[in-house]
């Protein structure tokens, strides 16, 4: 579970540094704000999302360690709800949030876990 938590916190780290990478582009591009928030609102929500599944992951393996005969689900609905969440604050002020590009947020962790997984691999190849 080390390797786990290390892969998390790398993709935390990339993800701060798109957030304020954002934030930049937030301040300076006026014009393209609503797109800027929206993506930015989108990747908040896909972290929030990805250390919500960690926690419940982390939580699923300690009861099978402790050969808990307890049932732990995966907190599938509580994800989605935070998902549609963010979408439905995205339709109620359009004028401050684009749709489209919180949408495309939500898959900004799922992209950066697969980059670094991918590059990990190569580089344990070498």
């Amino acid at each position: 579970m080390d390797d786990f938590s290390a892969h998390l916190k790398t993709v935390q780290n990339v993800f701060l540094f798109f957030l304020s990478f954002c934030l930049a582009a937030w301040a300076l591009l006026v014009d393209y704000r609503v797109y800027v928030a929206g993506i930015m609102l989108g990747s908040i929500v896909s972290m929030i999302n990805a250390r919500y599944l960690a926690w419940k992951i982390f939580k699923m393996s300690a009861a099978v360690v402790e050969q808990k005969g307890r049932k732990v689900n995966i907190g599938f609905l509580t994800r989605a709800a935070i998902a549609a969440l963010a979408g439905i604050i995205a339709i109620r002020y359009p004028q401050h949030v684009a749709l489209t590009t919180t949408v495309a947020g939500y898959f900004f962790v799922q992209l950066v876990t697969i980059v670094l997984g991918i590059l990990s691999i190569k580089k344990s190849r070498k």
